[in-house]
């Protein structure tokens, strides 16, 4: 009997000459726990497999391309054999009624395993996840049943009048299908329902008896009617049934069209539940689902849309603010858009909570270049979205765990928010995270088709509440949104977000805060914007967040939306030099001036734009000669290179190339350009690159939005 263990296709290149055994994988024991939820106590395997044992029928509800979970099953099948002193039948939901025959020659040796797999149809990880029970089963020369419905005959019964479609069958195909088909539970359907929203256009509708005949039931009663069978073929012997977790949850499903045959059997119903870390298991939630909870640590996944994958570290970022003196402060979780920093985020929610408030930003795992040449990042990545927003969910209940532990931290006000695609970030956690009874809020959540697609939880979620703000006037899109978590029991609820002060009012809100006192309007700044890209309002927000904590109200406009008559000295154009709100003397001890990073430091290259006066080019160029940056680190060098005219940006390239210089930030000498522009820039530079780690910055505005933050 060939059992190689399951990690040998992933992680061993075997070749003749430098073939090596793999490193064993964490015993079942470590790798897994077991609870019996009819005794509420946690069960050894011994224990487990005894009670199992004396069953005439177990069910063994799986997730398909989880490895740990298909090494349960092979020790579960081989540990029933010898409990049973051989005796046991296996059916599976893998192999289809009608190719019965092909898999009863194979296990008899009247065709070999390359026939077998051209003729019988298994599923696509059949090799990693199921071979072995096959091989075992063939070993032990124990029957292996095809027990799920026909796709073909599936076909047949798509029309939708099940009763003319089955009246059409032959008697080969009628064979093929149970004597009766008896309708699902209407709580089994609500399940389905729930499963499979966004999909297939959606959930049917109408009474069990009306969907007699979909395909999740004839899935159930062919599977159902095919355990029975075996079990009255084999009295004597333990029916051992292999089938996704879906089908035999609750004890419903093929367990209950089981049970409607057989019903002096006895059954046990066992979960195998992937899970990420052993200590995070919530039997007391899950109980109702199985006899036994079967809690698999997640190790790797089988060959799946092409590809395996195995599970490794990873780290999730985050800046922490906490104030330097108090305690039981709350804490404001913080999941920005994919286009924000996380150091603009800390500094804006700095502004608007002052020093009443831990702040918390989480860092977007896929780091990603924005149009601006400036980094944001993803939460999610493709086909591979499910374990990616899980990934920070996971991470999100790690950080508010650590951060309540660690510091001086009220668990009890903490508000986990994001916007965009922090806002998917966050809808995902709330609906599917365990720890974390918190209250949520969601602006604007990007990815809102894919997430309407998953399944909602048969749980009713942790989470105290959720707020959906949509910056437009049509809630619509919301409201569904929280139509499905109110549905599975969290309190949600949409509505209109007026401006970033409403915003910052409602959070201060959730986290117990009480409201700050708003500056009179009639005397507020306009701070006008260069242009209107979308991180020149981000940094922008910053700098009149910072003024509104002086007490002095300020608002955003456009060049063009500036009135005629506003007077002088409330019109702020944000823009560097001259006589503007950033005189280039701010610059002479280094701050303002965003640092090339690393270990041992590098060099920020400032780019003057067209237009700049001599004036100001020449205190940029005195910045350089008196090496201001080494003000702030001794590692730091700064060079001032010209848009138009010289030096050029390839030339202030070419030349610290030449001395050694590899490190490298290019930002221009304004408040923040917009895409094009650094585009540009980035087209200039061309092959003076190559070989450079160079980084690049759209402008000056972060540093100064928050040097009052940073006490200078």
């Amino acid at each position: 009997m060939l059992r190689a263990a399951p990690f040998a296709a992933l992680l061993a290149f075997a070749t003749a000459a430098t073939a090596q055994a793999p490193r064993p994988l964490p015993p079942l024991a470590e790798a897994t726990r077991v609870h019996d939820t009819k005794a509420n106590a946690t069960r050894s395997w011994p224990e487990l497999l005894d009670a199992l044992a004396k069953h005439d029928v177990v069910f063994l509800g799986e997730t398909h391309v989880d490895d740990t979970t298909h090494q349960v099953e092979l020790h579960v099948l081989e540990q029933l054999l010898q409990r049973r002193a051989g005796k046991v039948v296996l059916t599976m939901e893998m192999f289809e009624r009608d190719v019965q025959g092909v898999l009863d020659d194979y296990l008899a040796g009247r065709i070999d395993e390359a026939t077998f797999l051209q003729k019988a149809r298994p599923w696509q990880n059949y090799q990693t996840a199921y071979r072995p029970l096959v091989e075992c089963a063939k070993a032990a020369k124990i029957p292996v049943v095809a027990a799920n419905f026909p796709g073909t005959l599936r076909r047949a019964f798509a029309g939708g009048d099940g009763k003319a479609a089955l009246a059409k069958l032959t008697p080969e195909q009628r064979a093929l299908v149970p004597a009766e088909i008896f309708p699902a539970s209407a709580a089994y359907w609500e399940r389905v329902d729930r499963a499979v929203r966004g999909h297939m256009g959606g959930p049917s509708s109408g009474t069990p008896e009306e969907r007699l005949y979909e395909t999740q039931n004839l899935w159930d009663n062919a599977m159902g009617d095919n355990v029975a069978r075996a079990l009255a073929a084999h009295p004597d012997s333990l029916v051992l049934h292999v089938a996704g977790g879906f089908h035999v949850a609750y004890r419903d499903g093929t367990a209950a069209q089981f049970a409607r045959r057989a019903p002096q059997a006895t059954f046990a119903v066992v979960s195998i539940a992937p899970t990420a870390e052993l200590h995070t298991i919530r039997p007391e939630r899950d109980a109702a689902q199985a006899d036994f909870l079967v809690y698999a640590r997640t190790l790797a996944r089988d060959f799946n849309d092409g590809n395996y994958a195995v599970e490794v570290p990873a780290e999730l970022r985050y800046r922490l603010d906490v104030p330097e003196t108090g305690t039981n402060w709350p804490l404001l979780v913080w999941l920005p858009d994919g286009n924000t920093r996380t150091e603009d985020a800390v500094a804006l929610w700095r502004h608007a909570f002052g020093e009443e408030a831990a702040v918390a930003v989480v860092e977007a795992p896929f780091p990603e270049v924005q149009p601006d040449l400036g980094l944001g990042g993803r939460y999610a990545f493709g086909d591979g979205f499910r374990s990616d927003y899980s990934r920070v969910s996971h991470g999100v209940a790690r950080l508010v765990e650590y951060a309540t532990r660690r510091f001086p931290i009220d668990g009890q006000r903490v508000v986990i928010a994001g916007e965009g695609a922090g806002g998917a970030a966050v809808l995902w956690t709330a609906l599917y995270g365990e720890w974390l009874p918190n209250d949520f809020v969601a602006i604007e959540p990007s990815d809102s088709k894919r997430l309407g697609m998953e399944a909602l939880p048969d749980q009713r979620p942790v989470a105290k509440s959720l707020q959906l703000f949509t910056r437009g006037g049509d809630t619509k899109a919301l409201e569904a949104i929280a139509a499905d978590y109110t549905k599975v029991g969290t309190a949600a609820r949409a509505a209109t977000l007026g401006d970033d002060d409403t915003l910052a009012a409602a959070l201060r809100e959730r986290l117990g805060l009480p409201p700050r006192p708003t500056p009179a309007a009639d005397a507020a700044l306009l701070l006008v914007l260069p242009n209107d890209a979308p991180r020149t309002r981000q940094w922008a927000e910053l700098y009149r967040r910072n003024l509104l904590a002086k007490g002095q109200a300020a608002r955003l406009v456009r060049a063009a939306d500036v009135p005629a008559d506003a007077p002088a000295d409330r019109v702020r154009r944000l823009g560097l030099g001259g006589d503007g709100p950033f005189p280039l003397g701010l610059f002479a001890t280094g701050f303002g001036i965003p640092l090339a990073g690393g270990p041992f430091g590098g060099t920020t290259i400032v780019v003057l734009p067209k237009g700049t006066s001599d004036a100001d080019k020449a205190t940029w160029l005195e910045l350089e000669q008196k090496k201001a940056l080494k003000k702030r680190s001794m590692f730091a060098n700064i060079a001032i290179a010209c848009e138009a005219g010289e030096p050029s940006l390839p030339q202030v390239v070419t030349r610290l190339k030449g001395i050694g210089r590899s490190r490298m930030l290019v930002v221009p000498a304004l408040f923040c350009a917009d895409a094009a522009t650094m585009q540009g820039l980035q087209q200039q530079l061309g092959d003076a690159a190559a070989g450079l780690d160079l980084a690049w910055l759209p402008g000056l505005g972060a540093e100064l939005a928050t040097m009052a933050v940073r006490g200078h």
